[in-house]
This record gives C-alpha cells, sequence and structure tokens, in this order.
C-alpha cells in the first residue's frame, strides 16, 4: 500500500532533480527518501526513476504516476484548508521581499496579517529577487514579493501587485537635455547597477540591451539607498523608482534622465507556494494586494 509520505518523496524527487534535494526540503536524510522510493517502488512493481545519471530523471513509469501524484498531494492540502481554521494556525511562515517593499509597504503589510493572523509567526527576509526565486523553488521560502516577470511554474502561485514606474537619475547639471534623450545615448553615461540577482536589474539590462544600449557599469549594489546615495555625489546616473525618490528631485539633488523610448513600469508579483500552507499565504498574499503601495514610506 502506498503512503502519502512515499507520494511527497517521490514528488520532492522529480520537483528537486535529486535524492540530497529532496532530502533537504522535505527536512530529513537522503537514506530515508531512498527507503521511501524503493519502498513504493516495490509496492508498485516497477522503477520509477533512472538512477544513471547524476541528476535523476523519470522513468516512462514515473512519468504516467506524476499528474495522479500531484493530484493526491493537492487534495490533501485542500483537505487540510477546509478544516484549518486560520486565525488559530500558529506555525512560521518564512517570507522573502526586496528592498523597495521593506522601505514602504511592509510594515503595513506585516500589521495587517499580524491582525488576521494573530498566532502567526513571520520570518522576513530582505535580499535580491533570484535569491527568493530559488527559495521558494526549493521550499526554503513560503512567499515572496518580486519583480519582473511573472513566474509561470506548476509549483507556485502568484498574484499583480502593480508596476513601479522607473526613471534614470543623476546628479543635476546645468546643462541638462531639453527633452528625451535616444535610448541608445545611455551608452555615454555612467551606469550605477543593482547587484546580480536583481529583479530591477535583469529588466534593465534586457531593455538596455533592447535599445542597443551599452552603457559603462562601474559599480553595483544591492541597495537602492546606497545606489541614491552614490547618485547624488555624482559617482553615475542610476536606475530608481520616481515615486520613492521623487523628493530628492524636487530639492534639486536629483535629476531624471528622460529617454524616448521611456523604461517601461516594472511589474511586482507576490508569489507563494501550491502546498500545506497555500490558502494561509493566499491570504497573505490578498493582503499584500490591498496594501500594496510603493510610494510610501519615510525618503532618504
Amino acid at each position: 500500500m502506498l503512503s502519502l509520505r512515499q507520494i511527497e518523496a517521490f514528488q520532492a524527487v522529480v520537483e528537486s532533480g535529486s535524492f540530497h534535494g529532496a532530502a533537504r526540503r522535505l527536512g530529513t536524510t537522503q537514506p530515508a527518501i531512498s527507503k521511501r522510493i524503493a519502498e513504493m517502488e516495490a509496492a508498485l512493481g516497477v522503477v520509477l526513476f533512472d538512477r544513471s545519471r547524476k541528476q535523476v530523471t523519470l522513468t516512462l513509469a514515473g512519468e504516467m504516476l506524476l499528474p495522479e501524484s500531484r493530484a493526491m498531494l493537492d487534495l490533501r492540502a485542500r483537505m487540510t484548508n477546509a478544516v484549518l481554521d486560520p486565525t488559530l494556525f500558529a506555525g512560521t511562515v518564512r517570507i522573502g521581499v526586496t528592498e523597495l517593499v521593506a522601505l514602504t509597504f511592509l510594515p503595513n503589510w506585516v500589521s495587517a496579517v499580524r491582525e488576521a493572523f494573530p498566532r502567526l509567526r513571520l520570518r522576513p527576509e530582505v535580499g535580491l529577487a533570484g535569491t527568493f526565486l530559488r527559495g521558494l523553488r526549493e521550499a526554503a521560502l513560503d512567499l515572496a514579493i518580486l519583480p519582473g516577470q511573472r513566474p509561470v511554474e506548476a509549483l507556485l502561485d502568484s498574484r499583480p501587485l502593480g508596476a513601479v514606474e522607473m526613471a534614470w537619475m543623476r546628479r543635476p547639471v546645468a546643462a541638462a537635455e531639453a527633452g528625451p534623450i535616444p535610448a541608445a545615448a545611455l551608452s555615454s553615461h555612467v551606469v550605477l547597477a543593482q547587484s546580480e540577482g536583481s529583479g530591477l536589474q535583469a529588466a534593465a539590462n534586457a531593455w538596455l540591451a533592447e535599445q542597443g544600449a551599452t552603457p559603462d557599469v562601474v559599480l553595483s549594489s544591492n541597495s537602492l539607498s546606497a545606489l541614491c546615495s552614490l547618485t547624488i555625489a555624482g559617482l553615475g546616473t542610476a536606475l530608481l523608482p520616481r515615486a520613492r525618490f521623487a523628493a530628492q528631485v524636487v530639492a534639486g539633488r536629483l535629476q531624471e534622465v528622460t529617454t524616448e523610448p521611456a523604461l517601461p513600469p516594472l511589474p511586482y508579483w507576490v508569489v507563494f507556494r501550491r502546498d500545506g500552507l497555500h490558502r494561509i499565504t493566499g491570504c497573505m498574499a490578498e493582503l499584500a494586494e490591498a496594501t500594496a503601495d510603493f510610494a510610501r514610506g519615510d525618503t532618504l
């Protein structure tokens, strides 16, 4: 007879690509995962994985079983959610947010979540989108707020949070251009960029490549606040959220560099795993939609 623990192990091996990754995801040991899979194969009388390569792959029998295993785990999640009173949930939810979220609506969102789930423990982490997307895939995170393209994966659910207007900014110069400059003209600018793994920078790099712009990137940082300070100091041109740093423009410390075409708004998504916490994280996603405001918060 098959058990849910065996099916869970099977699904984890498929999603992580290895027995070691499945063990890490489920918080157990590799021998324990191997034992569950071996028991499952013995019960079914088939081999489910080709173990001859570094990354295990499904056999034909495994491919046939995969949709059924997913359906079984989805049913377990629905059964759990049907009887779970969210307000009584006392577990921990691991969250990843980018700096812009932390600087703007994170306090309001956390307050709303705490009011809805008074016994819930939150573990927020501030960092880069690339790291958080890997964390969601590997079950190291339960929910994250990410910029850029919407992740379309069977393992993940998502909700839109709107889009952020971005602007190229520099220290004010007396002989500023009268109107927009061709986007390709950014090639003559010294650019201050966000670090590798930044969703904002990935979108900027893709747009620059489309426009044929090849600016000289002399410095990168994982902090928007640091990039703003470096830009004010005259060390280069940086791509910054327009509303967030509008006060610096009004005060004469920053100046926008408008381009033709303009950089499109950067979409943000709240992304969460389709697992046993889906009902809780789904409610948290709705609260994020209700509180998202990328312009609020104290300015530098």
